[in-house]
Formats: C-alpha cells, sequence, structure tokens
C-alpha cells in the first residue's frame, strides 16, 4: 500500500512538471547569498527551526520556490530554505510568470515603514505570523475597523493596522496614498531610479552597487537613530529602494538604509565620506590620520528619543496621572524627548505636540553618535577636560561630553591629540576616553598576569535566546562581545582564557572546569537576556557568592551601564550553574534584551557590541586595581 502511495504521488509530480510552468515545478538556476549568517530553516518561514547558516556570497543550486522562500540543496547535500530577498538570483528566475488577463480590480495597500507586523487577527492582541517592508504591494481582502486584511500569499492572509500601510486604490495612480498614518510616521517617499539611470545601471532598484565609500547602516532612514553597522569601499549590496538621498538593502536579517555618498546629515553640513575616506583601521596610532576629514563626526548631541509601548498611551499637561490629558499616542509611535523628570519625559510628538508621558510606558533610545574613520575615541565622563598640551599642567580649553568621537591626530605619552569640527584641536588624557583602532592606555598594571576567563554562553546546537523582531541568535552575539573583552584585556597584560572562539556547544561543567584548571583569577560569562514582556530592557550582572563575586559584579554593572547607556537593572544574586559550581571569583552578565526590538536592534550593532566589552573591561579593571590597594 505503502509503495503504491508513493509510486502514484512521483506519477503526480512528473504530471505537474509538464503541464506546468518550469519556473513552478523546478526553479533552475542559483542564488548568492548577500548577507553574512543567513539562517537556512527547515521549512518556508521564519516560523520553521534554524537548521544551519551561511557566509555571504555563498552560491546554492535552486530546488524550487514556495512564496517568498527558496528552497536549497546546500554544500553537504542536505536541503533548507532561505528568504528571496536575502539572495540574489542568476539563470532561471525562481518566479513564475504573472498570467495574462489577471490584473486585480482591488485596493493594494504598502507598509510605509519597515517591519510592519502582519497579525493573525485585526488587532495587537493577535499573534504576529509575518513582517512585511516597503516597496511589495498586497491586494486588500477585508476591512475591520482601522485594520486590513491581506493576501500574502494563494493560500495566505494576514491583518496590518491601516494606519502603518498606505492604499493603492484601483484605477489610481501608483504611489498616490489615499489615507495618512495618524501619529505615526509619515508614509515613505516613492523609490526613484534615479532620473536618467539606465535599467541596468549599477545601484538602480534590484541591482548590485559596489560601495566606493564606508557608510554607516541605519535601521530606517533617519540621521537621528542609532547606527547598526558600517560597510566599507569595496564591499556589493543588493538596492531594494531608494529614496531621499538612502538606499535599502538587504542586511543580516533586515531591510536597512545606508545614506547615498555625498548625503548631507540635515543641521550639521556633514557629509557621507567618499572614496577619499577608505578604512585607515590598519593605521599607526602616532601616525596622522587620513587627509580627508569631511566626515568627522561634527559631535552635535544627538536626539533622545521614545518608542511608545500599548496603544492609547495618554499625553498629558503635567508629570502627573492627575493632570490634563492632551491627547492618546499610539503603540510604536516614535517621540523626541525634551526632558525627564523622575519617572516620566516631557516629550514632543510627530505632529508637533508637546506634553508628558509615564516613562514606564515607553522605551528610550539612548542617542548613538557614529564614529569618525580610522582612530578615534569615545569620551567616557561628563566635562571631560581637553587641554593644550600633553599633562594637566596645560590649560584647559574646553570640555567634551560622554558618547562624543573624535578623531585621533596623534599620541603623545598617555595623551591622544584630537581634532574637532570646527578645526581647531586639543589633548586629552587617555585614561578618560575609550580608544578605538589603536591600543587603550591603561594608568595601572593591576591585570598584568591575571587569568581571566572569558566564558561565552550557549554554542553550537544550543543558540541561546534567539531575537523576536530580528531573529538574532544569542550565541552569535555573545561570542562577538566575548571577543572584543579578550582583546582589550589582553592589551592590558592579562592571560586571557576563552571557553570557546568559535561556534562550539561545551557542557555547563566543561566551562567550570576551565576555570578550576588554569586557577583562573575571575571568570567571566556573557550572555543576552529574554523575557515575556517585550517592554523590558536593560543590564543584569550576576554573582552567586558575596564577597569578591558581589564587589565584581557591582563594578561591571556601574561600567557597563555607563559604557552602553543600557538601563540598570542593579547587579544581583543568580543561582546559575557556571556560578554555583565554580570556586573561582564568577559572575554572568546579561548585556541587554533580545526580546525587545529597539534594544536587539543595538545589540546588533558593532559600536554597541564594543562599549559593552569597555564596560565589562572596565569594571574587571577597577576590581583588580581595587584588590591591589587592599593587598598593598
Amino acid at each position: 500500500m505503502r509503495f503504491r502511495q508513493h509510486l502514484l504521488r512521483t506519477l503526480l509530480a512528473v504530471a505537474c512538471a509538464v503541464t506546468l510552468p518550469v519556473t513552478a515545478a523546478f526553479a533552475a538556476g542559483t542564488i548568492q547569498v548577500t548577507v553574512d549568517n543567513l539562517n537556512v530553516r527547515s521549512g518556508p518561514s521564519t516560523q520553521d527551526q534554524v537548521v544551519t547558516t551561511l557566509p555571504i556570497k555563498t552560491v546554492l543550486p535552486v530546488i524550487s520556490e514556495k512564496g517568498d522562500w527558496i528552497h536549497v540543496r546546500l554544500p553537504n547535500g542536505k536541503t533548507g530554505w532561505v528568504a528571496n530577498w536575502l539572495v540574489t538570483k542568476s539563470g532561471t528566475s525562481t518566479k513564475p510568470a504573472p498570467q495574462s488577463g489577471a490584473q486585480s480590480t482591488a485596493p493594494q495597500v504598502e507598509s510605509t515603514t519597515d517591519n510592519v507586523n502582519v497579525r493573525s487577527g485585526p488587532g495587537q492582541n493577535y499573534s504576529v505570523v509575518q513582517k512585511i517592508n516597503p516597496g511589495k504591494k498586497y491586494t486588500v481582502t477585508q476591512r475591520s475597523g482601522e485594520w486590513v486584511q491581506i493576501q500574502l500569499s494563494a493560500s495566505a492572509k494576514g491583518w496590518v493596522a491601516g494606519w502603518l500601510v498606505t492604499e493603492h486604490n484601483a484605477g489610481k495612480p501608483a504611489g498616490q496614498p489615499s489615507t495618512t498614518p495618524d501619529g505615526g510616521n509619515p508614509p515613505a517617499a516613492p523609490a526613484h531610479s534615479g532620473g536618467s539611470a539606465g535599467a541596468g545601471q549599477a545601484g538602480s532598484q534590484g541591482n548590485s552597487l559596489t560601495l566606493e565609500y564606508n557608510p554607516y547602516i541605519y535601521p530606517s532612514p533617519d540621521f537621528s537613530l542609532p547606527a547598526i553597522g558600517q560597510l566599507h569601499s569595496g564591499y556589493t549590496i543588493t538596492v531594494t529602494k531608494k529614496q531621499n538621498g538612502w538606499i535599502q538593502f538587504p542586511y543580516d536579517g533586515i531591510q536597512a538604509w545606508i545614506p547615498e555618498e555625498g548625503t548631507t546629515q540635515p543641521g550639521t553640513g556633514q557629509a557621507n565620506a567618499g572614496s577619499g575616506a577608505a578604512n585607515q583601521n590598519q593605521q599607526p596610532p602616532d601616525v596622522q590620520p587620513p587627509a580627508n576629514n569631511g566626515s568627522t563626526n561634527t559631535q552635535q548631541p544627538a536626539k533622545q528619543t521614545a518608542t511608545v509601548q500599548t496603544d492609547g498611551l495618554n499625553l498629558r499637561a503635567e508629570s502627573s496621572t492627575a493632570s490634563a490629558v492632551l491627547g492618546t499616542l499610539k503603540a510604536g509611535s516614535t517621540l523626541t524627548v525634551l526632558e525627564k523628570k523622575e519617572d516620566w519625559y516631557r516629550v514632543q510628538t510627530p505632529d508637533g505636540k508637546i506634553g508628558w508621558v509615564a516613562g514606564w510606558l515607553v522605551t528610550v533610545q539612548q542617542p548613538v553618535m557614529p564614529a569618525p574613520p580610522g582612530p578615534h575615541v569615545t569620551v567616557l565622563n561628563p566635562d571631560t577636560n581637553v587641554r593644550s598640551g600633553p599633562g594637566t599642567n596645560h590649560p584647559i580649553l574646553k570640555q567634551i561630553q560622554p558618547g562624543e568621537k573624535y578623531s585621533i591626530i596623534k599620541r603623545e605619552g598617555d595623551w591622544f591629540e584630537l581634532k574637532f569640527t570646527d578645526g581647531s584641536t586639543g589633548f586629552v588624557a587617555g585614561w578618560l576616553v575609550s580608544a578605538t583602532g589603536t591600543p587603550a592606555v591603561v594608568k595601572t598594571n593591576a591585570l598584568v598576569g591575571k587569568v581571566i576567563v572569558v566564558d561565552p554562553g550557549h554554542g553550537g546546537n544550543d543558540n541561546g535566546a534567539t531575537g523576536s523582531s530580528f531573529s538574532t541568535l544569542e550565541k552569535t552575539v555573545n561570542l562577538q562581545v566575548a571577543l572584543l573583552l579578550r582583546n582589550k584585556l589582553e592589551a592590558a597584560g592579562a592571560k586571557v582564557i576563552m571557553t570557546r572562539s568559535d561556534d562550539r556547544k561545551l557542557t555547563l561543567q566543561q566551562r567550570v572546569d576551565v576555570a578550576i584548571q588554569n586557577n583562573a583569577d575571575i571568570f567571566v560569562s556573557i550572555h543576552h537576556n529574554t523575557h515575556p514582556n517585550s517592554t523590558t530592557n536593560g543590564t543584569i550582572i550576576f554573582h552567586y557568592n558575596k564577597g569578591n563575586s558581589s564587589k565584581l559584579a557591582s563594578l561591571v554593572q556601574a561600567e557597563v551601564v555607563k559604557a552602553t547607556s543600557y538601563k540598570d537593572l542593579q547587579s544581583r544574586f543568580g543561582n546559575y550553574y557556571v556560578l554555583r559550581e565554580n570556586p573561582v571569583t564568577s559572575i554572568l552578565a546579561e548585556i541587554g534584551f533580545l526580546s525587545n526590538y529597539n534594544e536587539e536592534l543595538r545589540l546588533r550593532s558593532e559600536k554597541q557590541q564594543d562599549l559593552a566589552a569597555e564596560g565589562l573591561f572596565n569594571g574587571i579593571l577597577q576590581y583588580f586595581s581595587s584588590q591591589s590597594v587592599q593587598e598593598g
């Protein structure tokens, strides 16, 4: 019986292959991966299990296609599914051609912002089934209040909030919205192709673009948001859309944005660096930085923003629940923070209203300034003095503030000479700033000879937590921060032993054994958190034993919060195996929450990972410095 069923299925498949278009039955050709660490899944959806990841530029043969997913054959002979918006195709197209005469007259909608949630029902209490992005239109099948049901594929439908999409009615010119989002971001401008650019010109929508500059990557086309990464000259991207001086492209599982070369940041006059600002990371610290300083950070203070976490949030006249309500705000609205008063924030809404909102109902995004190219410093402390020469005996020229970043001209002893946006220069003490692209200045030998075990949590087939918005794997970001921390510790003279330096799985006891067998001075386990409540965010450093472990946790907690501006959730007791069963002074760091949209974005950023490692390093340094004082 089973043989007959198998034979019938085989015959049916052969019949389909004959009667259906070739591209629907077997999508010949290959695809090339356009992002690093692309998830390969067991089925054609983000709900299916991740079976492996692939590096950028991997080329794979195509087996078939289902909706927005492509079935591919992997290098090991197995198969899996990849998202078609994260690869480029060659050979025969994998999408069946539309049938003639099938043009729909029903209204269509297009999302006005990235990663709009599509839900199983008409309300925010329904589960998210998919996310959609600008650039693709969906047919409207039904409406319910402010919610719109759309056709996702031949067999799937879902609901989107009407204020997050633009409607294209039948017979209406494409791009003409029928409604305006209320309280959210304005609809995205239609993509443009660059005027006279030919269809095959590099950089046009849907084509490849090889960069000749070093742009920062943003989650939306908005300079006020923190950058989530950086691309370098020579890197090739696939252009999804062009809009108002910005380029959209697939990046690490999301649709990200970079400014076009020459695009000026509003209010700063700062243009995106051209090809003359090539990567200078290998430049010695005592050599003049690149001559092209046109992209040097202007250090204008970035605006702090807050994201509304609940629908119908009250905007009040004063910082009290007893004050008058000026209006209500939708979940997801982005507000500009003007000031803070206890647990309340005074904010400005997208339509210009000013009032107060409860701090426990919003997520505040700390501004992260883009770094200049080449060696630079990040200011750590308020009112850091800039002097006319390399020493405290020289006059103070001005003061700079935490988070500001400046290019290094040269190093004299333990002092850095910096270049400012007005063309002036000055010296700052190296031990008061975090240096990137050049060795840090350490004013103590407290770490010399210390044995420190750094433990990146999870690994191998143990992914740890998975980010709610961008499917970030905890094991990956754990290792990224751990490797940055190792570099900083070794530069200060410590002997660093990694429990893992690649993607492998270890038992908890094996991790503890590394500390015991190497007679470690301290053990630092690095993790990232998750929580059922997506509004929860912040840093927690755990300890099990009191005394030195508790002290180390407290110092590291303070320094990580100071370096990253993540919310301070306080160091605390944690009953974790690697702490409880470990005789070595031990802490477990939960850097941030992958279940929080804004925090997951920041945790993926190379710059934020470096700041987290810097905070861990500073806390460890303070701990050993204090131990040295006690021993003395």
